[in-house]
């Protein structure tokens, strides 16, 4: 067979369905292209934007809002403080025993009784004037004033608000047992839980004030409790308030004064006035003894009164003569006990409400329950039933009941003497600063 014969040539593949094949794909190409841009042709005119990362939110820092000036102090620590720092604990106080204080504190210099005596002047200035720095010395924890005035020229120019004319006879702070205490609170300030009192007042006082510096021991600080709710909670359960107005009546902390002292016309604020917290201030030494005493001793007393005076086992205050209408005469009228507790003298003068209180405290035995837990032996009670064959003596309790409504004019010598308590009260109360030509009676 010759070479060029067909049936000798090697099989050639057929190559029709290949040519068909690449002219299918070049025809679908320009279409497949339009289809994979078509998302991009319909966003040409708004740019492609990335969203930013989400904000991170951070917490608004915690800003402290507590006073820091006694948020370090301890339990037992010794403080100057302002009086205006001291917030009370308790709503009310007895206003005759401010009364007393701010009637014997403030002795009258140009007194005429002893304008020839001026021995005799500086004897009765000695025992007035002096014993406001005395106080003042003793609750500042610095024993009492360094010695007596030498003359009425250093009497008169000694000031409460001026250091650099009165000494103490030791330095504020020493005697830490004298010193009245606070609490330091859940906003870092100080609470008040003894010297209502004493500290309203040297509020009071004209060279005294809301400004003036005294010495305060920290009793506890309490300034890690998270609200004012927990903070309240806690000084009730510690029996550290006192929250009763001046009637007795349940009151809430929102109803505690925002400042010690007296209620005044002149100033907002103010503590309300409690008459049985005076009365029972009388009573001591005669029917209970102020050492170491639980807070708010007197007016657990007080309560106790009350209760006796609404059972109808004492008389109610107002039987007695002890403010105006009443004169000077009526209301510090003398009242007694004899040896054998037995009353005498006035039975409805100031004096006569005190021996009638002291008597009924008096007969408690020492266990006797007083308020709660709290016995007639806890909270000082003095028993006032004699007693010759045991040895028992009511004299110091008989002699203080005697003073107590006692002027300072020893006649008939017209010689400077103690005073009684009742006396610069209700004087006090009646006629307001020692003065020639008030009622004071001279």
């Amino acid at each position: 067979m010759p070479l060029n014969s067909p049936s000798r040539l090697p099989a050639v593949p057929n190559a029709r369905p290949r040519i068909l094949l690449r002219l299918l794909a070049s025809a679908l190409l320009p279409l497949a292209l339009a289809a994979c841009n078509s998302d991009s042709d319909d966003n040409n005119d708004a740019p492609v934007v990335t969203p930013p990362p989400p904000a991170v939110v951070e917490p608004p820092p915690v800003v402290d809002t507590r006073n820091p000036a006694y948020l370090s102090s301890k339990a037992g620590d010794v403080i100057k403080v302002r009086i205006e720092e001291l917030n009370p604990t308790q709503a009310a106080i007895g206003y005759d025993q401010i009364y007393y204080k701010l009637g014997r504190w403030q002795g009258d210099f140009n007194r005429p009784t002893w304008a020839a005596n001026p021995v005799e002047q500086l004897k009765y200035l000695n025992r007035t004037v002096k014993k406001k720095f005395d106080d003042y010395c003793e609750d500042s924890g610095a024993a009492k004033l360094k010695q007596d005035f030498q003359s009425i020229a250093e009497a008169r120019a000694a000031r409460l608000d001026d250091p650099t004319t009165f000494a103490c006879l030791e330095a504020p702070g020493k005697n830490t047992a004298n010193l009245k205490t606070v609490v330091v609170g859940w906003d870092g300030n100080l609470y008040l839980t003894d010297g209502h009192h004493t500290f309203s007042s040297l509020r009071e006082i004209p060279d005294g004030g809301a400004k003036l510096p005294v010495w305060v021991k920290v009793d506890a600080n309490y300034s890690d409790l998270p609200t004012a709710t927990a903070f309240w909670q806690r000084m009730v359960d510690e029996r550290r308030a006192w929250l009763r107005d001046g009637q007795n009546q349940p009151i809430t902390v929102d109803q505690l004064p925002a400042r010690l002292g007296l209620i005044s016309a002149t100033e907002p604020g103010g503590m309300q006035e409690d008459r049985y917290r005076s009365l029972v201030y009388f009573t001591r030494d005669v029917a209970y003894s102020n050492g170491n005493l639980p807070e708010f001793a007197e007016f657990l007393w007080g309560d106790w009164l009350r209760r006796q005076a609404a059972s109808g086992q004492i008389a109610k205050l107002d039987q007695y003569k002890m403010q105006a209408p009443a004169t000077a005469a009526q209301i510090l009228a003398a009242s007694t006990l004899n040896a054998s507790a037995v009353p005498g003298g006035s039975n409805d003068s100031y004096a006569a409400a005190v021996r009638d209180a002291s008597l009924k405290m008096g007969s408690l035995a020492a266990g006797d329950i007083v308020f709660e837990d709290r016995t007639a032996a806890s909270l000082g009670g003095i028993p006032l039933t004699a007693n010759v064959a045991n040895g028992v003596t009511i004299k110091g309790a008989r002699d203080t009941l005697d003073e107590l409504p006692r002027d300072d004019v020893k006649l008939p010598d017209n010689v400077s003497r103690g005073a009684g308590k009742l006396w610069f009260a209700v004087n006090y109360r009646a006629c307001g600063k020692p003065a020639a030509g008030t009622c004071w009676g001279w």
